[in-house]
C-alpha cells in the first residue's frame, strides 16, 4: 500500500483479509540452493504412499534438473508422520539421500513455509 507520510489508515487503504474458512489449497514443493523444484498440488489426504509417489515424481525430477549431485545433498523435512514412515525412511535410504535431522515441532524453522 501507498500512504503519505503520518496519514492514518483509512478504509481507502485497507483491505480486509479472511483469517478462517477462506478455503485451502496443499502443496508439496522443493527450495534448496540451486532455487525452487518442482511442486504439486496434493487432493484430499497425503499419506506416506502418495508422499512416495511425490518424492519419485517432483523430489526426482528436481534432482534430476538442477543435476544435484546426492554426494553432498541433505535433504530437509519436517518431523510428520508420513515424512518419517518406515516406507519414507526406506525410499530415501534406497536412493541415497541422507535426510536431515531435524526436531518435533519446529514449522517456525522451516524455511519452505514462508514461501
Amino acid at each position: 500500500m501507498w500512504k503519505e507520510m503520518r496519514e492514518d489508515l483509512s478504509d481507502r487503504l485497507v483491505e480486509g483479509t479472511q483469517k478462517f474458512g477462506g478455503g485451502n489449497v496443499m502443496m508439496w514443493g522443493y527450495v534448496g540452493w540451486e532455487g525452487v523444484g518442482y511442486t504439486t498440488r496434493i487432493e484430499g489426504k497425503m499419506d506416506a504412499e502418495l508422499y512416495i509417489s511425490i518424492l519419485e515424481d517432483e523430489l526426482q525430477q528436481t534432482i534430476d534438473y538442477h543435476t544435484i549431485s546426492l554426494i553432498n545433498f541433505i535433504f530437509q523435512q519436517d518431523n510428520n508422520p508420513k515424512h518419517i514412515s518406515k516406507m519414507a525412511r526406506k525410499w530415501f535410504e534406497d536412493h541415497g539421500i541422507v535426510v536431515m535431522k531435524w526436531p518435533a515441532q519446529s514449522p517456525d524453522l522451516n524455511p519452505i513455509e514462508h514461501l
